[in-house]
């Protein structure tokens, strides 16, 4: 059985622009941790402030410089 290549680095140096995160529960925040974990580069945008509240701390623990 052949295995599997290893994912880590797999996505290093480039870049993804993420949408639609409203909280930790969100595919999109599971999808921008496994992109993160994989060496991308994230932005992340959300709409109004009650989200905001929520992604931007978020967004950061990922190390994203880009939040809007």
């Amino acid at each position: 059985m052949a295995e599997a290549a290893p994912t880590s680095g797999l996505m290093a140096g480039k870049r993804a622009l993420i949408l639609g995160v409203a909280n930790d529960h969100s595919i999109a925040w599971g999808i921008a941790k496994v992109l993160h974990a994989a060496g991308a580069e994230l932005a992340f945008t959300y709409q109004g402030e009650g989200f905001g509240r929520r992604v931007v701390p978020l967004a950061h623990s990922l190390g994203a410089e880009i939040v809007l």
